[in-house]
């Protein structure tokens, strides 16, 4: 998009201190996010539960296996969320599922594409040899996003998921390290 400019943002890893922030970030921009996903259980809307639900995904015995991060504004704003989940040893070496999400004040302006590609860098320092992601069919700008920074359609069958009682057709994409 001509004279788009992405804002400046720093990629860091998400903290059980960071809960009041997070809370707040999903409360203001859940009806925008529950359009496109499935949503957050109500307990991602409340700080302190919220810093529970941290503290076990960040220190729990299941903490090697992700890494979380935030996108912020150089103020410290939180402008939305990049996830490495899953992390296995697979046929192809350490992979994880990428997932992420960018508030509506900063969607089209090339944030998500630019915060996925920081998180690929990262992904790399940590081991992993493989990113797969599963994006809607319908969902275009988050397949440009992937398709960007070199996700390719791995042409395996879609996962059938749920959106609002209706079906949800997710497709496969991933990328080599």
């Amino acid at each position: 998009m001509p004279g788009r400019v992405t804002p400046p943002f720093r990629l860091v890893p998400l903290a059980v201190e960071d809960a009041e922030a997070l809370a707040a970030f999903e409360v203001a921009n859940r009806d925008w996010f529950e359009r496109e996903v499935p949503p957050r259980p109500a307990a991602y809307f409340d700080a302190d539960a919220l810093r529970e639900i941290l503290r076990e995904m960040l220190e729990g015995p299941e903490a090697e296996r992700a890494r979380f991060f935030l996108v912020r504004a150089m103020d410290g704003t939180i402008m939305g969320r990049v996830n490495l989940t899953g992390i296995t040893d697979g046929p192809r070496g350490r992979e994880a599922e990428v997932g992420y999400r960018v508030g509506p004040a900063h969607a089209r302006q090339g944030l998500a594409r630019a915060a996925l590609g920081v998180a690929i860098h990262m992904a790399r320092e940590i081991g992993l040899d493989r990113l797969k992601a599963k994006v809607p069919e319908y969902h275009v700008a988050s397949i440009r996003v992937l398709e960007a920074n070199g996700f390719m359609p791995t042409g395996e069958a879609p996962v059938m998921a749920e959106l609002h009682g209706a079906p949800l057709s997710l497709s496969h994409y991933a990328r080599d390290l």
